[in-house]
């Protein structure tokens, strides 16, 4: 592997050429600076980028009515939804939806078994959700607004603390954060497996320029 940012990164996201990241620094009791910072992936070299570059981003074209809204976009995960509409979630389980011209169609608190879902992985007509609390990733459609299919459980060891999920082709890949792992679900058949494992915990995996990328607790890097 290979360090390319250090812990003190707060959010990472995709780009086209490698990655945005955001630095949060103490600057005494009550106050913090925030930097924004991007990673070419091919060429290997990292430097400071604008606000706008960071938010269009992470929240679209749109981001200026979206961020208005939302006050914080620092601690909230995103996913686009059915090519036109954006879904944000925070830790907290607060949701929301947002249409192509960045105008707010929903908002609510999605709790499962009242534990908060922390991340989204959309999935045709429904989303794809963890729930760390209950150790599980669950199946919601946004357009019924009802749960479907959950798999995990408090007393299951297919995922603990999964705090991060993103789909690629027909797999879910589910960061099992107190395990150390990043565990692959087939939705062909909705079978678990192992597919990376690490020394300490791993927080979010993405693919970028052709490569795997992942923020564990000591930093992002290329696997």
């Amino acid at each position: 592997m290979k360090k390319i940012v250090d812990e003190n990164a707060v959010d990472i996201i995709p780009c086209s050429g490698g990655i945005l990241f955001a630095r949060k620094q103490i600057v005494s009791e009550d106050k913090c600076k925030v930097s924004f910072h991007a990673v070419d992936i091919n060429k290997m070299k990292s430097g400071p980028i604008m606000k706008g570059h960071y938010l269009r981003a992470k929240f679209g074209e749109n981001y200026r009515r979206i961020t208005k809204e939302l006050g914080d976009y620092l601690f909230c995960d995103t996913a686009v939804y059915r090519e036109n509409y954006l879904v944000i979630v925070y830790p907290t389980g607060e949701t929301g939806l947002f249409d192509q011209n960045g105008k707010a169609l929903w908002a609510g608190d999605l709790l499962y078994h009242e534990s908060p879902i922390h991340s989204v992985a959309p999935d045709g007509q429904q989303l794809w959700c963890t729930v760390p609390e209950q150790n599980a990733i669950i199946s919601y459609s946004i357009q019924h607004k009802k749960f479907y299919m959950r798999i995990g459980s408090k007393t299951s060891s297919a995922f603990e603390n999964p705090r991060s999920i993103v789909k690629y082709g027909n797999e879910l890949f589910v960061c099992s954060t107190d395990a150390n792992k990043i565990r692959v679900v087939q939705l062909s058949d909705y079978s678990v497996q192992d597919f990376r494992t690490f020394d300490e915990p791993v927080y979010k995996y993405m693919r970028v320029c052709g490569k795997e990328i992942v923020q564990l607790e000591s930093g992002v890097y290329i696997l």
